[in-house]
């Protein structure tokens, strides 16, 4: 019996794990609703007065952020010869929200991404996939930023609680591993790859992925310009958290979620939820109340931001189902012109 359940679970090990995953989310958010709020009338009473145009701007947010995450993407993109346009990208980034939504996994969009990138210009999928490890670590390292700049202007704890330690040693690591990945040799890692046989096949299998990371370091000002995007795309976040907000008449300044938004961001990460669903919900609700916001009013703000991710995905899941069709359409154009100007 014990060696039959020990046989199961080896073979629907990534599905046990997902399921988990659907049940923590779920239970989450669950636990959200029924903690937070009195009751349903108290709760439609103040989205009642909602203020819609502040809703509308909060939302528009997404648009600039789609964008801008495919013109960084782009920019990596060329770094190895992959051009390609940015409403192509565009399009995938908004399919990356649908998986990354409604499917098990924390990773994936980004593996979507990697694998569309891969099909579509024929690249091995190690150096499509390293391209989106350089952008997520940017993204990191921004938000990182961000919640140092927080500190500076005297966010240090949440409830009585200090993060000033965690803070700071988040954004080491992360300059530390930033230079690590622009100077690999500095740790001589590549002698202790040779004299371990595993790590050496390991290299090999690997080598495409290795050798993208190591181009990086020839594009130290592409690198900058990448910096620049996520530092614009984790204030795109930090508007759409404060203006979903003030559309609830939540009297928190801009500066008080340039705190929240890399805190709740960094406990989304952690890979036990789908896409950090719930945790990201959860987080937010308990620094809010922290701050002195209404439990109901937190509660319907992680609610609304909630919904607009989901209705991102969505609209990522019917880009999904129609591009196809898009992309047969146009390359019938395109044949159709060729024989035009053939017959010139």
């Amino acid at each position: 019996m014990k060696n039959k359940l020990i046989s199961f679970y080896k073979k629907n090990k990534k599905k046990i794990f997902s399921f988990l995953r659907i049940i923590i989310s779920v239970s989450l958010i669950a636990f959200l609703i029924k903690t937070q709020f009195k009751d349903i009338q108290s709760a439609i009473k103040i989205l009642k007065m909602i203020n819609i145009p502040w809703l509308i701007l909060s939302a528009s947010t997404h648009v600039f952020g789609i964008w801008i995450t495919a013109i960084r993407w782009k920019t990596l993109l060329q770094t190895q010869k992959i051009n390609l346009n940015t409403r192509f990208l565009t399009s995938t980034v908004l399919i990356g929200f649908f998986f990354n939504n409604f499917l098990p996994s924390t990773i994936g969009g980004d593996v979507f991404r990697t694998y569309d990138v891969a099909k579509k210009t024929n690249k091995p999928l190690g150096t499509s996939g390293s391209v989106i490890v350089v952008e997520r670590f940017s993204g990191v390292i921004s938000a990182a930023t961000y919640a140092i700049v927080a500190l500076f202007l005297g966010f240090t704890a949440i409830g009585g609680q200090s993060v000033i330690i965690p803070i700071i040693i988040f954004f080491v690591i992360c300059i530390i591993l930033a230079f690590l990945i622009l100077n690999p040799s500095i740790l001589r890692l590549e002698k202790l790859v040779k004299k371990i046989k595993f790590l050496e096949k390991l290299k090999q299998k690997l080598s495409n992925v290795y050798n993208t990371f190591l181009s990086f370091k020839k594009y130290k000002m592409v690198l900058t310009k990448i910096l620049i995007y996520s530092f614009l795309l984790q204030f795109a976040v930090i508007l759409n958290y404060y203006l979903a907000a003030k559309a609830l008449g939540i009297n928190l300044s801009l500066t008080s979620f340039i705190f929240i938004v890399p805190v709740v961001a960094t406990i989304a990460m952690i890979p036990i939820s789908i896409g950090g669903i719930g945790l990201r919900e959860n987080s937010l609700v308990y620094i809010m109340v922290a701050m002195g916001v209404n439990n109901e009013e937190a509660a319907l703000c992680s609610l609304i931001l909630f919904a607009m991710l989901i209705f991102i995905g969505i609209i990522g899941g019917i880009t999904y189902s129609i591009r196809p069709y898009f992309s047969n359409y146009i390359s019938k154009k395109e044949i159709s012109k060729i024989k035009t100007n053939q017959n010139i």
